[in-house]
């Protein structure tokens, strides 16, 4: 599994909980990397960033 897959499971996970880590994913520069994947484009719409 790669840092990609890893992180944005993780991500999902704590979108599934209702994380309060969501509302820093537009901002916060760990998440940098994966800006450009479709996945995190997805999460970032689901959580209403976008």
């Amino acid at each position: 599994m790669s840092d990609k897959d890893h992180t944005l499971l993780w991500l999902n996970q704590a979108y599934a909980q209702r994380s309060n880590t969501m509302t820093a994913l537009k901002v916060e520069p760990a998440y940098d990397f994966l800006r450009g994947d479709p996945r995190f484009q997805d999460l970032i719409h689901r959580v209403g960033l976008d």
